[in-house]
């Protein structure tokens, strides 16, 4: 039997035989909002992958619950989001409410490769380990990670001993249903 993939917000990226974005692209399976009920069925899923999408998303209650009822009992689904304790987000003071995020950062080292739309694309929320066990509660075996940004040895080796994971740009969240 074949695993089903189901790609949220998949701009460019080929992984997942269903890619979602609310815009097409080359690789895009459906278009749709992800602040809306997904026009999925239930159950149909083995596994949810979401990269760099949590942030974008308004109503993340729908979100969390839609991500629940697509997916298959014991099926499992994958987050990376930004992290609400990334130092360098506090001091350029990006995350704002309704400001868009270019998170290409100038030299674009911390894992984006475009800029982003200014009057479409906003970051709305950061987010700590509590914030995505609480949101995703009715998922099981929460295991998180983080991911440290830098384009060099040097970057990378000073933003991993920042205490308190000061350093990681994003958080990692797998869980299963």
């Amino acid at each position: 039997m074949t695993r089903r993939v189901l790609n949220l917000g998949c701009g460019n990226d080929t992984y997942g035989d269903v890619r979602v974005d609310a815009t097409k692209t080359k690789t895009t399976t459906h278009v749709f909002d992800l602040n809306k009920p997904f026009p999925l069925k239930s159950n149909s899923f083995d596994e949810i992958y979401c990269k760099s999408v949590l942030e974008h998303i308004k109503n993340l209650g729908i979100f969390s619950d839609e991500c629940y009822r697509v997916l298959k009992k014991g099926g499992k689904i994958w987050i990376r989001t930004d992290y609400a304790g990334f130092l360098l987000a506090h001091i350029w003071n990006k995350h704002e409410p309704n400001r868009a995020l270019d998170i290409n950062y100038a030299a674009g080292s911390f894992g984006h490769s475009q800029k982003h739309n200014l009057m479409e694309d906003h970051h709305y929320m950061l987010f700590a380990k509590s914030h995505l066990k609480h949101l995703f509660g009715k998922f099981k075996q929460h295991k998180f990670s983080y991911f440290y940004a830098g384009s060099n040895f040097i970057e990378k080796f000073v933003f991993r001993i920042m205490p308190k994971k000061l350093g990681a740009c994003h958080i990692e969240m797998e869980a299963l249903k």
